[in-house]
Order: structure tokens, then sequence, then C-alpha cells
């Protein structure tokens, strides 16, 4: 009995090791640092009523980013290279939402002609490397206008970001 209690008293004392990385949740005193992010965008269209798998656009993308936290508000600064060549670079530092916006939920816009969907998503892999998701669908509503030419498609990005030391 004895061993038992002491098994469990042992089991207990170390439930709380392991995998430093915390919860999963991505937070603003995380983002904190210099990251590189590699890109892959991906694309899918719409075929005999279904959408098709999804196909990368084959493009080596490189983000650089820095964030830091200043009155309680994150902030980034950013630059972007598609295959070696400058894309988009920022030169000055701009408040970000990303953890506001990132929360895996899917936001849902109706209009006469036209539904939209995107799902955007933050998760922790480890203490120095997050996955970012952004997933948008476009699609032509029961009603539609063939005059107004709407395609539907799926788009989707994966950022695998690890934090540069």
């Amino acid at each position: 009995m004895k061993r038992i209690a002491l098994l469990g008293l042992v089991c207990f004392a170390l439930s709380g090791c392991g995998d430093d990385s915390g919860s999963k949740k991505v937070t603003n005193e995380f983002l904190v640092g210099k990251w590189e992010c590699k890109l892959e965008d991906y694309k899918s269209k719409m075929k005999n009523g279904k959408f098709t798998d999804y196909v990368s656009d084959g493009f080596n993308i490189i983000r650089k980013e820095e964030f830091k936290i200043e009155n309680n508000k994150l902030y980034t600064i950013s630059k972007t290279e598609v295959d070696g060549h400058t894309f988009w670079e920022s030169n000055d530092w701009e408040e970000s939402d990303r953890t506001i916006t990132h929360t895996g939920q899917t936001v849902e816009k109706k209009e006469d002609n036209l539904t939209e969907k995107s799902t955007n998503s933050l998760i922790k892999k480890s203490h120095d490397t997050y996955l970012m998701i952004e997933e948008y669908i476009k699609t032509p509503n029961e009603q539609y206008d063939s005059e107004d030419d709407i395609e539907a498609l799926r788009i989707k990005t994966e950022a695998f970001c690890t934090r540069i030391k």
C-alpha cells in the first residue's frame, strides 16, 4: 500500500515536468523576438461540384519578422522574399493583431452572389516554433448570376515559423 501511495506521489510530482512549451496557445509574449517563417501556398478549384485537392504554387517564400510589445500592444516589422527576391518589406513598426485574428474560428460573410469563409489559426509547436494556417474559401451562392463570373476557390497558406537566435 505504501508503494502505491509513493508511486502516486512521484507521478503527481513529475506531472509538471516534460515539454516546456506549456500551452499550445500563441500569445503576444511568446511572439516577442525574431522569427523566420517558411510559407507554402496552396490552391484548389471547384470541379464537378467539389473542391479538388490542394496544389502548391511552388514558390519558395520566406518571411522574416520581428515582434515587440510596447504599451501592452504587439508590434511587428517584416520582410518577405519570394524565390530569393524581396517581395515586400515594412520599414516601420506596425501594430499587429495576429493573436486576436488567428483564433481558429471560421468567419463567414455572405453577399448577394457570394459566400466567403476564412479560418486563421496559430499553433504553438514548441518554445521556438509555431505554425500559422490561413484558409480562405469563396463560393457563389445558389442564386448566382452568371454575369458576375464568380469562380469558386480555396486558398490555404501554411507558415512554419522558427525563432531566430
